[in-house]
């Protein structure tokens, strides 16, 4: 198979060389700094399957290509491999689709690797080990649960923050203490960092005041997002929102991850 591998961080292009080691021939339209050509819609016709987040964007821009343009270029008959976060709303007949994020391996592969690059960022911001601290995660789902394996394991003090009592007596056979999510506001002061992790905002404006002022406040979710990032800055919080960690923090990981997901639809593809 002949892979057009579309993305914009060092993990697209690790996967490109992986599916190259593999047997496969792969081709990046990357960013430049990841090592990659640049993209030209019109060679996407030369290949049999597009690997790509969704929706895709241009290298070297945050502008994203319209999905009409993309579908002009993709030869009929070939498959478009999606990772994520979106899927496309318009589809043509003549191609197939594959959800790499149905895939569940993939999913907590990827989960895990989320929650141990949001512990790096939260110890570079903090210039702190974990041990010790006082950390708040908010949901307890995939995501949730790797975090709150991580800092235990690491010695921090987890407070869990969930809205189903099923999720909440998980979190403490774990070894976490809980809190109910309808009343968040009285489980944030005193925590020195708080990881929010479900798509739905979670923190108003009422909940983030209160928040200790050095607390870190890290938001891991997709849109739309766990708290307003402007509210809490001008509540002068140290708050930041986090996308495409395992890209940004373990590329390479991330990538085989990637690559394993897609050997599994080929296998399941050969023996469908």
């Amino acid at each position: 198979m002949r892979y057009a591998v579309i993305g914009g961080d060092a993990r697209f292009a690790h996967l490109t060389a992986m599916l190259n080691e593999s047997g496969r021939e792969a081709v990046g339209f990357l960013q430049e700094k990841a090592g990659g050509e640049n993209l030209d819609l019109r060679a996407l016709e030369a290949f049999s399957c597009v690997v790509s987040n969704w929706p895709m964007r241009w290298p070297l821009s945050d502008r994203e290509i319209d999905e009409a343009e993309i579908m002009e270029h993709i030869a009929p008959g070939s498959v478009l491999l999606l990772c994520g976060p979106k899927f496309p709303q318009r589809r043509r007949w003549d191609l197939q689709y594959v959800n790499l994020w149905e895939d569940e391996q993939l999913l907590r592969e990827n989960a895990y690797l989320t929650a141990e690059a949001a512990v790096a960022a939260a110890m570079r911001r903090t210039q702190l080990a974990m041990a010790g601290l006082r950390c708040a995660v908010i949901g307890y789902g995939r995501i949730g649960r790797s975090l709150t394996e991580i800092l235990l394991n690491l010695g921090a003090k987890v407070t869990v923050i969930s809205g189903r009592a099923a999720k909440r007596a998980a979190a403490r056979e774990a070894g976490a203490e809980t809190a109910v999510l309808t009343d968040v506001a009285s489980a944030l002061p005193g925590q020195d960092v708080i990881f929010s992790t479900p798509p739905a905002t979670v923190i108003d404006e009422s909940a983030l005041r209160s928040v200790d002022a050095d607390a870190l406040l890290m938001d891991l979710a997709s849109p739309p997002y766990g708290f307003d990032l402007d509210a809490a800055r001008a509540l002068n919080l140290r708050a930041s929102r986090e996308p495409g960690l395992p890209g940004r923090y373990c590329p390479l990981s991330a990538a085989r991850a990637l690559r394993s997901a897609i050997l599994r639809w080929e296998e399941a593809e050969l023996h469908g």
